[in-house]
């Protein structure tokens, strides 16, 4: 992680006000839970929030028991969750504290910029998302925009959500076409196929012959439009049709 403590134009166009004075003019202070496995990272989230009037960090943590712990106790309005916590990913940390109930506008920092994982974290109530190669200068601005209740998110990845969300939309209904003309007995030797069965495999599962299990086979390869195993579990698990 170069440059910790300089934010790149993009940042600070994202924070739209990269020291604070506007919004901490318009709140009372603002409470701040950090989360992350890094002690850079949690260390330059901090500096960045003291460096803003009305903003008070009241926890530090490394872990989701942590977290949750922390958060129960404090309910902080803002909650600034890293891409990593100890022994989990940043995204499954962040749908276990939802799940958990924790109420706190959060502000996710991270390298994963492509478009599920904006849409991902969009999906569960992340006001704030912003790129960690843009430094961390910005974060104390982008908090206190988070705990007025608004969005910070560069333009550029919100537009990347747009078009993960599309692609979404259609896999789903390219899925839903597919299914349709699958016949139940290729639905169970599609299932079997993804966990790595063979044919011979496949076809002692079912009670048939080998030769008839290539016969389906071939056949979902052409409904999926595909040439082979790996491919049709591929565009299977991309159409919805199995889970990956």
């Amino acid at each position: 992680m170069s440059a910790p403590w300089v934010a790149s134009p993009a940042m600070e166009r994202v924070a739209g006000d990269p020291d604070g004075a506007g919004v901490a003019g318009q709140l009372g202070v603002s409470t701040v839970v950090i989360a992350g496995a890094h002690p850079v990272l949690r260390e330059a989230v901090r500096r960045s929030c003291e460096a803003i009037a009305g903003i008070e960090v009241v926890g530090e943590v490394e872990d989701i028991d942590g977290l949750l712990e922390v958060c129960r106790a404090e309910r902080p309005d803002v909650l600034v969750l890293g891409d990593e916590l100890v022994g989990l990913d940043g995204a499954e940390g962040l749908r276990l504290v939802r799940e958990h109930g924790v109420a706190a506008g959060v502000l996710m920092i991270t390298d994963r910029t492509d478009g599920a994982s904006v849409l991902g974290a969009l999906k569960l109530g992340v006001r704030g998302y912003l790129d960690k190669a843009d430094g961390f200068r910005g974060v104390g601005a982008a908090v206190r925009l988070v705990a007025a209740g608004q969005r910070v998110i560069d333009p550029q990845l919100e537009q990347a959500a747009v078009v993960a969300l599309g692609s979404f939309a259609r896999n789903a209904r390219e899925g839903s076409e597919v299914r349709a003309t699958l016949t139940p007995r290729e639905h169970e030797i599609l299932a079997l196929v993804s966990t790595g069965c063979t044919m011979q495999q496949v076809a002692r599962r079912l009670g048939i012959s080998p030769r008839t299990v290539e016969t389906h086979v071939a056949k979902l390869y052409r409904k999926l439009g595909v040439r082979t195993r790996a491919q049709a579990v591929a565009r299977a698990a991309q159409l919805g049709l199995i889970d990956p």
